[in-house]
């Protein structure tokens, strides 16, 4: 089969710091590749790949997708029209309503779910990327995964958290002093004191995955209607068990052998305090099956099939009212 990736965004393929729905392109192109089939990747960048094309903005995207692929797979909702059969991945939570082309494809069954569908393929990772999990003795801090600059990512209760439970939080992806996003679209200022909070800014490669694999655990208490959570994969990957709120993604992908999904920040506290309950093993072995870019690319064939033998994913075009509550918050 021919497979055509198609993702407009400027970042490189694979992003050399973070960058998720890049990342998740890349693993199905080496997955996809690994299972014996011909796969391009469409994006903005110059890649500088064999297999990558480059977008041109002069032209209609239309004429740059036809005349190559059996199917061409859009990393965001394309609501054109196409002489060659496609589907779409939805990457986000959509908070407004919105109607959806009928063959797109959600990234977990709750995700799907909030907007009336039902198709959905977990994300996977080219886990080779990541070396190799510390099944042993981590050293004593657990981490934060996220922006801190958006307020749902929630690194406000992730230090509140860590300290009540007498734990170094080593803060990947955000500064101490940074700018936080209020609803309003401003920015406000935030700072973080204290010797037992590590800042590293945007990393990316071994020097993230050395943080990650040498941590007690991830805190992700998120405050969103995340769709996927890349970051507890990741993590889950390296040995770390997820200590999660209960929104999002959260309570679908992370099982009490692996960690926990609460709406109370205490009982994350008490998670916290005895996190050697949680085999390393068993989180790095639950991502590493579940997760993998064999086992997300295999989902997708499936569903590209499906569309070539001429049936819709869905019945019709998936819909989402637009309902959802976004004033999240924890219990003490």
């Amino acid at each position: 089969m021919k497979i055509l990736h198609v993702l407009l965004t400027r970042m490189p393929v694979p992003p050399p710091k973070y960058g998720g729905t890049e990342r998740v392109l890349w693993a199905l192109y080496k997955g996809q590749k690994a299972l014996g089939h011909e796969v391009k990747f469409l994006t903005k960048n110059n890649n500088n790949h064999p297999d990558a094309l480059t977008f041109d903005s002069s032209k209609p995207l239309e004429q740059q997708v036809e005349g190559w692929a059996d199917i061409i797979h859009f990393h965001f909702l394309f609501d054109g029209q196409l002489k060659t059969p496609f589907v779409c991945t939805t990457h986000n939570q959509q908070l407004t309503p919105r109607t959806f082309p009928q063959n797109t494809i959600f990234l977990g069954q709750r995700h799907a779910e909030r907007s009336g569908a039902k198709a959905f393929v977990y994300n996977g990772l080219y886990w080779d990327d990541y070396g190799e999990p510390n099944l042993k003795t981590p050293s004593n801090y657990i981490h934060f995964l996220a922006n801190a600059k958006y307020r749902d990512k929630n690194l406000k209760d992730s230090v509140t958290i860590a300290r009540q439970a007498n734990k170094n939080l080593h803060v990947l992806g955000s500064k101490r002093l940074s700018l936080k996003w209020k609803r309003d679209g401003k920015y406000q200022p935030y700072f973080y004191a204290g010797k037992d909070l590590k800042f590293y800014g945007m990393i990316g490669g071994e020097e993230k995955n050395t943080v990650i694999r040498n941590s007690q655990a991830l805190i992700f208490p998120v405050l969103i209607h995340e769709a996927f959570g890349l970051a507890m994969i990741e993590s889950l990957y390296l040995g770390c068990p997820v200590i999660g709120s209960h929104h999002g993604s959260v309570p679908e992908l992370i099982t009490p052998e692996v960690g926990l999904s609460t709406s109370s920040k205490s009982e994350m506290v008490e998670a916290l305090k005895n996190i050697g309950q949680f085999s390393r093993k068993i989180c790095h072995e639950y991502a590493r099956d579940t997760f993998s870019h064999i086992a997300m690319s295999k989902k997708y064939l499936n569903y590209y099939e499906q569309v070539l033998n001429g049936h819709p994913l869905h019945d019709g075009a998936p819909h989402c009212p637009g309902n959802l509550d976004i004033e999240l918050t924890l219990d003490a």
